[in-house]
C-alpha cells in the first residue's frame, strides 16, 4: 500500500518511514505542505499521514479539498488520514471530517505503528486482536495445541526447540514485521518450537478459523501445497535443532 508521509522534522520523518516500511508500505516522503500537495496530485495513495504543523500549506484547506473532490466523484470510501500535531486543540479542528485519526506528539514509534494499523480500514485489524507479551514470557510453547498465527507489531522474539539431548536450543529469532506460528497455522499440528519475548513485545493475533474459511474458497491443491511447505519447514527445524545451534540461556 502506498502512503504519503508529511513530517517537517527530518529525523522523525525517517523513523516513521522505517516503521511504515516494516509494515510493508511503500512510503512517499514530504517535508513541507507544498511538497505533499504536489505529490498527492501526481500519485494515488491508499492513506495519508500529515503533520499539520508543517509549513507550506493550510491543513484544514488541504483536507477539505480532498474530501470535496471525493464527494464530487461520488466515492464511497474516504481516503484514511492520520494527522499529527503537538497541540491537541489543533487536532480537534478536524473532528468533523470522516475517516480521520489523530496522534499527538510526542509519541513512541510503537504507538505510531499501532495507530497506523488501527486507523487504516483496509488492514481489517482490530485492537481486540492485539496481545502484549512481556519480556521473558512465552508466546508459543513447543507441543502446544493452539494454532493461531502472530504478526509482530513491536519487539523481538527468540525461537527455541528441544534437541535429541533434551536441550532447549535456539533455532532462530523474529522481530517487528515478521510472522510467527505459521506452521501450526497451516497444518493444524502441535507447535514445533517455542517462542519467547526477548523484550516487551506486542503481536497481532491472526485467527485460524478466518484463514480456513478463506482457504475453502481456494483450489484443493492449494491446501495440499500449504501442508507440504509446513512439513518441510518442520523437518528443517528438527535437523537444525539436532545440530545444536546455541543453547538458550536460563
Amino acid at each position: 500500500m502506498a502512503v504519503l508521509l508529511l513530517e517537517h522534522n527530518e529525523d522523525e520523518l525517517e523513523i516513521m518511514s522505517d516503521a511504515l516500511k516494516e509494515q510493508g508500505h511503500v512510503v512517499v516522503k514530504a517535508t513541507s505542505g507544498q511538497e505533499a500537495r504536489l505529490k498527492y496530485t501526481n500519485q494515488k495513495f491508499d492513506f495519508l499521514i500529515l503533520d499539520i504543523d508543517a509549513k507550506g500549506y493550510v491543513p484544514e484547506e488541504f483536507v477539505a479539498n480532498i474530501r470535496e473532490k471525493e464527494k464530487m466523484k461520488s466515492m464511497k470510501e474516504r481516503i484514511p488520514m492520520l494527522l499529527i500535531a503537538e497541540d491537541t486543540n489543533k487536532l480537534l479542528r478536524f473532528s468533523d471530517f470522516d475517516n480521520i485519526q489523530t496522534i499527538e506528539k510526542p509519541f513512541s514509534i510503537e504507538d505510531f505503528s499501532k495507530k497506523v494499523l488501527t486507523f487504516n480500514k483496509k488492514t481489517n485489524i482490530s485492537t481486540e486482536n492485539m496481545k502484549a507479551i512481556p519480556a521473558g514470557e512465552y508466546l508459543i510453547t513447543e507441543g502446544g495445541k493452539n494454532n493461531e498465527m502472530y504478526w509482530i507489531l513491536s519487539g523481538e522474539f527468540t525461537i527455541t526447540k528441544m534437541n535429541n539431548d533434551n536441550q532447549n536450543v535456539i533455532v532462530g529469532e523474529a522481530k517487528t514485521g515478521e510472522l510467527i506460528g505459521e506452521m501450526s497455522f497451516l497444518d493444524n499440528l502441535p507447535r514445533s518450537a517455542s517462542v519467547k519475548a526477548k523484550v516487551d513485545s506486542e503481536v497481532l493475533v491472526i485467527p485460524h478459523k478466518k484463514f480456513m474459511q478463506t482457504l475453502d474458497n481456494q483450489p484443493r491443491w492449494f491446501r495440499s501445497l500449504m501442508q507440504t511447505l509446513s512439513t518441510r519447514l518442520r523437518d528443517a527445524d528438527q535437523r537444525l535443532a539436532s545440530k545444536f545451534v546455541k543453547a538458550e540461556e536460563d
